[in-house]
């Protein structure tokens, strides 16, 4: 895509809608639910791509939005990094309780 081709208002158009996107993200996150972040990715890729054919006075338009694409996805990543973290922290838990459950199982047999 060659300068003259960028769109500056269908960038900052698909640019807005991605940062939607991250907020509707975040809230599932926030909610414990599950994000399919292929979609996403795909849009910020292509996002990418245009950000590339932009001329400079181009790039100083959008930079508040791409600042905020930026401090956005951020924060998205640092609560899935939390979220993570804390189901690392429940498996271990329910892995214990298997373990404990198992040596219960176990000792009762034996008593028999």
């Amino acid at each position: 895509m060659s300068p003259e081709q960028f769109k500056p208002d269908q960038f900052k158009k698909d640019l807005k809608r991605v940062l939607s996107l991250i907020t509707a993200s975040q809230r599932f996150v926030d909610d414990g639910k599950v994000v399919e972040l292929n979609t996403l990715e795909t849009k910020i890729s292509d996002l990418c791509v245009q950000a590339r054919a932009m001329n400079g006075e181009q790039r100083r338009e959008v930079a508040p939005l791409l600042a905020a694409l930026t401090d956005d996805l951020a924060r998205l990543e640092t609560t899935m990094h939390k979220e993570y973290s804390e189901l690392q922290r429940q498996l271990r838990g329910l892995s214990n309780n298997a373990q404990a459950t198992n040596a219960y199982a176990n000792a009762a047999r034996t008593t028999r």
